[in-house]
């Protein structure tokens, strides 16, 4: 993925436009049945890190984006995962966005099943693979 978002920087095309067109190819293929941390890796770590401390690839490449360490979020909340709060980031349709928001894609669009976007089948798909990433955003929690 960084080279192909370097190559699109090169050629004058803007960091965001960069990260949207690599969104829209990696949402491409989410359809397929995948682990939270399958998921993760391949659609969040560009940005979040591997190990999720915010420290990503796409730092390098996409200048302004400050993704959060998402291994402090109980520590944040005294002790408590903010599971609700952490899938509506993750789905991203609720409510209208910030500016900001536009740097991480909404994912509870980009999951939906190609040709059957929106059905009850399709939205059960997202909910299971939006909550599987959630609860690998759990285990990553440092005590």
């Amino acid at each position: 993925m960084q080279l192909t978002m370097i190559g699109f920087i090169r050629r004058g095309v803007s960091a965001s436009m960069a990260a949207l067109v690599i969104s829209g190819l990696s949402a491409m293929n989410v359809w397929a049945g995948n682990t939270g941390k399958q998921d993760f890796d391949q659609y969040c770590a560009s940005c979040h890190g591997k190990d999720g401390k915010g420290h990503g690839e796409a730092l390098y490449v996409i200048p302004g984006i400050k993704p959060p360490d998402l291994t402090d979020l109980s520590r944040n909340q005294g002790g408590v995962f903010p599971a609700d709060r952490v899938y509506q980031s993750i789905d991203g349709r609720s409510g209208i966005p910030s500016h900001s928001r536009f740097d991480m894609p909404f994912w509870g669009t980009s999951f939906q099943q190609q040709g059957g976007e929106f059905t009850p089948e399709s939205e059960a798909k997202v909910k299971e693979r939006i909550s599987n990433v959630v609860s690998y955003i759990k285990s990553m929690q440092e005590k």
